[in-house]
């Protein structure tokens, strides 16, 4: 169960990844004129923060760290929470090309899906167990 949990763990973040290489495709793309703005722009410090934590989450489940585990839901949370939030705020421009339409209807959910399954195994007991 261990090694099917880090696997697990492991996808996730490679389809996070993907999004977050899609999420910078896109803004670059729908921006011809990228200025100084776009890399001093809150939502985007906030986001890259973000990100390095999730991965630091990520690397922390795969050593069986407490804190991975600990943290793990409120992450999840979070990225949820601030994915609504900078919608509304900042709808996105989006190019729907063939990326798109790969990462919008095949990694996108495939991520989620992920995500509840790395949470449910973080929950059983046999996982628990293991964290130190």
């Amino acid at each position: 169960m261990k090694n099917d949990f880090k696997k697990a763990v492991l996808v996730k973040s490679l389809l996070y990844l993907l999004i977050v290489i899609w999420g910078g495709y896109n803004s670059t793309a729908m921006n011809t004129n990228v200025s100084r703005e776009y890399f001093t722009d809150v939502e985007n410090v906030l986001f890259l923060v973000f990100s390095i934590i999730y991965m630091l989450n990520a690397f922390f489940l795969i050593k069986l760290k407490n804190l991975g585990r600990l943290t793990y839901l409120p992450l999840v949370l979070l990225f949820v929470f601030l994915g609504f939030i900078s919608e509304f705020f900042n709808p996105m421009q989006i190019k729907q090309d063939y990326f798109y339409l790969f990462i919008f209807y095949i990694i996108s959910p495939l991520f989620f899906i992920m995500q509840g399954i790395v949470f449910t195994m973080l929950m059983s007991k046999s996982v628990q167990e293991t964290f130190h």
